[in-house]
Formats: structure tokens, C-alpha cells, sequence
């Protein structure tokens, strides 16, 4: 039987792995045909065209992205919850989380995470202490919990946090040959004079897996990342948290408090 303490992590990362796998299958599907392919030969200037353009990811793979991201970010936190002191339930409740730092590099995120042990027994924390980015051989940026944290952040905050990457198109070296983006970066045209249409049979490289990140950012990870940082919660940090099993904390798991017809 799982512990109530890490009964939520659990139950949040066997979600997470649904979400995952519906994700990946998105993507496998998209990268078999990720652009379209458009040939014309334009007669009044004698010059033969190839234009490809970037078709757009499907909305509901950002959706399971994020949905992935919310399972591990929230299953820490809830965890983090049955955990904590119960004071610290009782007076603090809006400061519980599962804390992972950016990064400690000044005095007020110091300050910040101390105070976030400071809300747990003294083995819960140092369990949670062990387990920082910060604590790790190789730099925190490539840590599983510490990309966790970003991309659920940037997920938020920002954008959907699918980076990819780029076609590589094929430009022969011929007399007359033009290449051009059209309005944007997602449509790119070849063109060449028409007795070098052959040169024109060619399929764009492209790239080995989508990429996620953030566009104008040097952070980047490859899609694979996510399974290893499911693979870490799952191997790493439940395995810390299965002997704490809180008395005080109310087993159960969800509560119905009234039950009121609608019409």
C-alpha cells in the first residue's frame, strides 16, 4: 500500500505518463509530414517554384503538454502538503509547496527557500534539501525537477513551451536561383529559371526531434527530456517520501460536503 504522503505524487505521475504518451503520439504523427509542398511553374518569366511551408502544431498537443506539467508540478505540491507541519497547514497554508529554486545566487531566494524547509519536519526537509537542483554534480539547468519547474513556468506564464526546430531546405547553386522567406519564417520559396527544374527534386532535412524551450532563448532540452524527468520522479523522488506517513493529515481523499440540485 502507498502512504498517503506520496499517494498524490503517485497518482499525479501515473496521470502525467497518459499525457506523455498521447503527447509523443501527437508528435510522431506530425513529424511525418511537417510542412506542405508547393510546385508551379510561372510561364511569364520562364522560372520554375517550390515553396514549403511549416504546418502549424495541432493546439491539442500543447494541451497535453501542459497537462503533463500540471500532474508532476501539482503531485509535488500536494505532496509537499501532507507533509508539512501541521502548524504550518494551520497558519501558513498558501506558503506550502514543493520548492525548487532557479537558482541561490542572492540573499532574498536564500531567505526564501529556507523559509520553505522551514515549514516541514527537519527529515522531511532534509529529503527535499537532497533532492535540489543546486545539490546535484552538473550544473542545475539540467536537472529534471529544475526544467520541470521551467517549462510548467514558462506553460503559465509565458507560451506553450514547444520550441522545434527547423527545416533544413536544399538551395542548388545554379545561375538565377532565388530563395526567400514569404511573410514569415514558417513559408520559404525556391525558385530557379526553368531549364534547371530539375534541380528542384529535393526533400527538405528535418530535424532529428522537436525541441522545447522557449523561441529567443538559448534554454532549450529535446522532447526526450520528459520521459527522463518522469522517470526521476517516479525512481528518485517517491522512493524518499514512502516511509513519511503523517497521522494528522485526513485520509480522505476527496470529501462531499453538500449535495445541491441544479435546474
Amino acid at each position: 500500500m502507498i502512504p498517503r504522503a506520496a499517494w498524490y505524487l503517485v497518482t499525479k505521475a501515473e496521470r502525467a505518463k497518459l499525457h506523455l504518451d498521447a503527447f509523443n503520439g501527437h508528435v510522431s504523427a506530425y513529424m511525418k509530414e511537417p510542412y506542405t509542398v508547393v510546385r508551379k511553374h510561372e510561364a511569364h518569366n520562364r522560372r520554375h517554384v517550390k515553396r514549403y511551408e511549416r504546418k502549424p502544431f495541432q493546439p491539442v498537443m500543447g494541451m497535453e503538454l501542459g497537462e503533463f506539467l500540471y500532474c508532476l508540478r501539482s503531485g509535488l505540491d500536494q505532496m509537499a502538503w501532507q507533509l508539512a507541519n501541521s502548524d504550518a497547514r494551520r497558519d501558513f497554508p498558501r506558503d506550502i509547496y514543493f520548492p525548487i529554486p532557479e537558482d541561490l545566487s542572492n540573499s532574498d531566494r536564500r531567505r526564501n527557500y529556507t523559509r520553505a524547509l522551514g515549514l516541514f519536519p527537519d527529515d522531511v526537509a532534509k529529503e527535499i534539501d537532497a533532492l535540489q537542483p543546486h545539490k546535484g554534480p552538473n550544473p542545475a539547468q539540467d536537472h529534471p525537477l529544475w526544467q520541470l519547474n521551467k517549462l510548467c513556468n514558462l506553460d503559465k506564464h509565458v507560451i506553450i513551451p514547444i520550441h522545434s526546430q527547423g527545416i533544413t531546405i536544399f538551395a542548388p547553386e545554379v545561375p538565377g536561383v532565388k530563395a526567400e522567406y514569404l511573410h514569415n519564417e514558417d513559408t520559404f520559396e525556391v525558385s530557379v529559371p526553368e531549364e534547371y527544374e530539375d534541380q528542384l527534386d529535393f526533400k527538405p532535412t528535418l530535424p532529428d526531434e522537436v525541441e522545447l524551450g522557449e523561441w529567443n532563448s538559448d534554454w532549450r532540452i529535446p522532447l526526450h527530456r520528459l520521459s527522463d524527468i518522469h522517470g526521476f520522479i517516479i525512481c528518485t523522488v517517491v522512493p524518499r517520501f514512502m516511509s513519511f506517513n503523517l497521522a494528522d493529515v485526513p485520509s480522505e481523499m476527496m470529501r462531499v460536503y453538500k449535495v445541491t440540485p441544479i435546474y
